[in-house]
């Protein structure tokens, strides 16, 4: 009976043909599909979460409990809410000064004093402002400034009664900010559907289009 060959035939092929090079696939040499770019965070929404952020920070403790649920809340209701909060505050304020200047009483604040008198922030805010547009001059606005703004001073000098209306009008608003918060957080989601949105979608159609 014959004797079988040796394997040392077989294990040479097999060890030739491991070492070959293997065919690189079709695959491989086709250009690769571009990554997709990184997509650009969403700036408004950056900047509405910012705003309500450093907005936040300045407010008293106790306040912080109308805010801060809101930064759960999608972008639309965090913008409603800064726009509403803005509104609350500018509508009050000339209101109340168009009311003290065409009316025969205010309140007098002026003697009130202290580090964080919102009166004297109020005068010194809006006696720049005014001063700015040419309605008062400095002398007006260091008269409210060094509470030397008399009853007889009121009624001759309409600069300095211009001042003390501003002061006036800032530092109530300043004290229904508590109500004002309350009113805006509440008013937020009806002013988010039916005002922002809409206005904001057909503003992009209108960009579109142009």
């Amino acid at each position: 009976m014959a004797s079988r060959p040796p394997n040392i035939l077989r294990y040479i092929r097999l060890q030739v043909r491991h070492s070959r090079p293997r065919a690189v696939s079709r695959r491989t040499l086709s250009t690769p599909s571009p990554s997709q770019p990184p997509q650009p965070p969403n700036v408004n929404a950056n900047d509405s979460w910012s705003r309500l952020r450093r907005f936040n920070d300045r407010l008293p403790r106790f306040l912080r409990n109308y805010t801060t649920p809101l930064f759960g809340a999608p972008v639309t209701h965090i913008t409603s809410f800064l726009i509403l909060h803005e509104i609350t505050a500018i509508l009050p304020l000339f209101g109340l000064v168009g009311a003290f200047h065409y009316g025969a009483w205010m309140p007098d604040l002026s003697s009130e004093t202290g580090e964080t008198n919102a009166f004297d922030e109020g005068a010194a805010r809006f006696g720049r402002w005014l001063k700015k547009k040419g309605w008062v001059d400095q002398d007006d606005v260091n008269t409210v400034a060094e509470h030397e703004a008399t009853g007889e001073k009121r009624t001759e000098r309409a600069g300095v009664r211009l001042v003390l209306e501003f002061a006036t009008a800032y530092a109530i608003t300043k004290a229904l900010l508590p109500a004002r918060l309350a009113a805006s957080v509440w008013a937020t989601p009806w002013f988010a559907r039916t005002v922002f949105t809409p206005t904001t979608n057909l503003a992009r159609r209108l960009f579109r289009r142009g």
